[in-house]
């Protein structure tokens, strides 16, 4: 069973078919496309269904994708998946017109208490170009801590190799970080 979480705010659902729409017009945004690493620029209707079949057909127990729906309906994506270590690793992006909201803070929020709470991971592990200070803000808000750098490449920009900044979140920390905010 898929596991929807509920914050204040946000719904993080599975993926429905009629998001397609919105999901292409998002990320079809060059400025949203290129702070990641897989998805291409432009982004088309065909990309768009190949998400969503990903999503229907690869098991739960390999990675969860959930949709982020605001106030406003679909905003973005938050994800994890299962690395070659084991570990949960948390991938994401919002639609700039949901940019500077908090909603990615709150979602990321949920996904890594659902890590650590349901699946008993030891660590949460993501990371960013060290250019999208957005997106870095979400993983310090987080208590994420930087671990170290490394090259990637955006496919969106040529797959132009850019450094991104690997970090993590032990459970020791996340429940360290947690006893300090009651």
């Amino acid at each position: 069973m898929f596991p929807e979480l509920n914050t204040n705010r946000l719904v993080l659902r599975q993926f429905h078919r009629d998001d397609l729409e919105l999901i292409c017009t998002l990320l079809d945004n060059y400025e949203v496309s290129k702070m990641l690493t897989v998805v291409p620029h432009p982004y088309t209707r065909a990309d768009g269904e190949w998400w969503l079949n990903h999503n229907q057909t690869t098991p739960l127990c390999d990675g969860i994708n959930w949709a982020i729906e605001s106030e406003h309906g679909f905003s973005g994506t938050i994800s994890i998946r299962i690395a070659e270590d084991g570990h949960p690793r948390l991938g994401y992006w919002l639609g700039e017109p949901f940019w500077g909201k908090g909603y990615m803070s709150e979602a990321a929020e949920a996904v890594v208490q659902y890590c650590f709470e349901t699946l008993g991971s030891a660590k949460v592990t993501s990371g960013a170009f060290e250019e999208n200070d957005g997106s870095l803000n979400v993983l310090a808000k987080n208590a994420f801590q930087t671990i170290g750098s490394r090259p990637d490449k955006s496919r969106a920009r040529g797959d132009a190799e850019l450094t991104l900044i690997d970090v993590e979140l032990t459970r020791e920390r996340w429940e360290a970080v947690r006893a300090l905010a009651v």
